[in-house]
């Protein structure tokens, strides 16, 4: 099959992703539309609902609406720092409730806004020390907002302030603390990642090396977690930049035909480690809302942050570190998101933090390397965006042999790319040596082998 640009697409996971994603999925609602009363009443047990404590006024909009509108589906993503469940090893290295008050803080906070018909989904990060005003507490850091727990409102509070700053309705939550977390991890069967540097914080019981490896929920969580690494001028923001890379790394993992032949049996055990609004306690509901993402690929999640800037805040006699949010930049991305505008680079990356690798999109050029797929599989397992695939190199090759190429004004991405590939030079490249709408494009020479993984030595920040 050959694009616009005469180059042929081999390699990449996109057509079959799309084909068995849609024959899944169509067989999905097919069991679900003859399963069994007595299975739809197990299901239904399996799945945690928080209480919903009655309204202050009844005729007001509901924080979290419980269903779905027609056009889209925003789903709040809620984890907090909540040691219930974890090992006495885990709660000496993380401390406990009583000393952290970890229960009632929500430190990771995402809006995932879906258009079915569009097959699109945008994920929305939120920085929990973003400085905001909280209804019945007045101006505090947005991770403040679950004070209550989730049993005791705060899920409700979390919903209002997102609406208030976003405009958009929250029709469902899906809460996970620490302990679940790995769990839902290791229910996946653990995720492939790979990392350009070796890793290490006691904060959160992260040591790994770098290079490609299996994580299972305990390394997971550690990863996500983590926010002292030697590239982390801002550490939440350098956070919620391998967060998102670390979802990217778990769409593709979900997104694989063998996981996608699991999903019948897969969907209760990963529900099982949620804790949800009751009105995500109805399986069918949930079936019903897949069979309207049929279609659905990597490059159809966008990653995005609140636009903000590290500040401080004078608060009851002394200076408090804070995240003060960036205008008109944050309301042209909440608009864009509503409407279902591109979003552009609006909130793609974030103030003294490299891009994200889930905002980089990125092919792998062939020149008749064995290599080109390792490449291709190194990038997507390092949470790139590598829809475009591995196709066969442009004639416009600015050079000779394997190099990274990047369009005008994207070198900060290309050298994100180039600290998983070192060896290779970078260089900036014309639009026509780009095949479709990548930012980046790793060109694999004949002869060309990847590079070990960095043992030890200063670690280069792209």
């Amino acid at each position: 099959m050959s694009d616009s640009t005469g180059s042929t697409r081999r390699g990449g996971r996109g057509r079959t992703v799309f084909l068995a994603l849609s024959a899944t999925l169509s067989a999905l609602v097919m069991v679900a539309a003859s399963i069994s009363f007595a299975t739809y009443l197990w299901a239904l047990g399996q799945i945690k609902t928080f209480d919903d404590p009655p309204p202050k006024n009844p005729e007001a909009v509901p924080e979290i609406a419980g269903r779905c509108a027609r056009r889209a589906c925003n789903y709040l993503l809620l984890g907090s720092d909540s040691r219930a469940g974890l090992t006495e090893e885990e709660l000496i290295a993380f401390g406990d409730d009583e000393h952290l008050g970890g229960e009632n803080r929500s430190d990771t906070i995402i809006l995932v806004h879906t258009e079915p018909d569009q097959r699109e989904a945008v994920f929305l990060s939120f920085p929990r020390d973003l400085w905001v005003d909280i209804p019945g507490l007045g101006m505090g850091k947005i991770n403040t907002a679950f004070e209550g727990g989730i049993d005791r409102g705060g899920p409700q509070r979390v919903a209002g302030v997102v609406k208030s700053l976003t405009g958009m309705q929250v029709h469902h939550v899906l809460y996970v603390d620490l302990a679940r977390f790995q769990k839902l991890v290791d229910a996946l069967g653990g995720v492939d990642m790979c990392v350009p540097y070796p890793m290490y914080d006691p904060l959160t019981l992260l040591d790994i090396p770098a290079g490609c490896q299996h994580f299972d929920g305990r390394t997971a969580l550690a990863y996500v977690r983590t926010r002292h690494q030697p590239c982390d001028s801002v550490p939440d923001f350098a956070r919620i930049s391998r967060q998102q890379q670390f979802l990217r790394a778990v769409i593709s993992r979900l997104l694989e035909p063998g996981q996608l032949f699991r999903l019948p049996t897969l969907v209760p055990d990963l529900l099982a480690n949620f804790v949800v609004d009751d009105g995500l306690r109805n399986p069918a509901d949930l079936v019903y809302l897949a069979g309207r993402l049929q279609g659905l690929s990597t490059d159809a999640a966008e990653f995005r942050a609140v636009p903000s800037v590290p500040s401080s805040t004078f608060v009851n006699g002394q200076f408090l570190s804070t995240v003060e949010i960036v205008q008109p930049d944050a309301d042209e991305l909440f608009r864009r998101i509503r409407e279902g505008h591109p979003l552009g680079e609006v909130g793609a990356t974030l103030p003294q933090t490299p891009p994200s690798p889930a905002n980089i999109v990125v092919a792998v050029q062939d020149q008749g390397s064995a290599n080109a797929n390792a490449v291709f599989d190194l990038l997507t397992d390092g949470g790139f965006d590598t829809s475009p695939g591995v196709v066969e190199a442009s004639p416009d090759v600015p050079v000779k042999g394997s190099v990274i190429l990047h369009r005008q004004g994207e070198e900060a991405k290309a050298r994100v790319v180039g600290s998983y590939l070192r060896d290779l030079e970078i260089v900036g490249a014309a639009p026509e040596v780009f095949p479709s709408d990548e930012d980046v494009a790793v060109v694999v020479g004949r002869n060309y082998e990847l590079p070990p993984p960095e043992v030890d030595g200063p670690v280069e920040c792209p």
